[in-house]
């Protein structure tokens, strides 16, 4: 099993990127996207995560840990796992590697997408999803009046406005940047300008994984 974690700010295009390196063979485990399911289908664990996300800080380490192990105990043993939003913290970052050990994987890649503050709150704020699918618009990139898929509604996600980004920023920069040190001393670390356009951070990203 090999795994390589996309590491960056909120809105500097992990997700994009992902999209990309699914075609070229990769399991995309997307936390947020995790989360987000149990929200919508109003678990204990999503009604408690929806609270902590709102307000822009992290769900606790020990529900991110666990979710995590379940799907690694669905995965293949040859698989190429691509983590998005995982791990987060220090702690997160060493349950990962203990995870690893013991199915004797490897951590092969971190891709440290970096991108300035206020390109990320434009990016984020001007985000709009629809509320049935969860396709995803943007008031100034592909702007809709109405989701093209159901033609559902599209509103912006309470954790996309402008002060609550700033504080999930704020919150990244506390939390998951020591984690760049944590990559670096183990030479993991690729960086890639995220403030580029969407295509040539994908390219870049694909060349970088080769």
């Amino acid at each position: 099993m090999n795994a390589v974690v996309l590491l960056g700010p909120p809105g500097a295009g992990k997700g994009t990127v992902a999209e990309v390196l699914v075609n070229k063979g990769y399991k995309h485990v997307s936390t947020g996207a995790l989360l987000r399911e149990q929200i919508q289908l109003k678990t204990p664990l999503g009604i408690e995560a929806k609270k902590v996300m709102d307000h822009g800080q992290f769900v606790p380490d020990e529900v991110v840990v666990e979710m995590i192990g379940e799907l690694f105990i669905e995965a293949d043993s040859d698989a190429n796992i691509l983590f998005d939003g995982f791990p987060r913290t220090l702690v997160q970052a060493q349950k990962l590697d203990d995870m690893l050990d013991s199915l004797s994987g490897t951590l092969s890649d971190v891709i440290l997408m970096e991108c300035p503050d206020d390109v990320i709150v434009k990016r984020i704020t001007g985000r709009r999803t629809c509320s049935t699918c969860g396709a995803v618009y943007h008031i100034h990139y592909n702007p809709a009046d109405s989701c093209t898929i159901d033609g559902c509604d599209i509103t912006q996600r309470p954790d996309d406005d402008e002060a609550t980004v700033r504080k999930r920023i704020e919150v990244y920069d506390e939390r998951t940047a020591p984690l760049i040190k944590y990559y670096s001393d183990k030479n993991l670390v690729q960086s890639v300008d995220a403030s580029q356009s969407i295509d040539m951070v994908r390219g870049h990203v694909v060349s970088l994984l080769g």
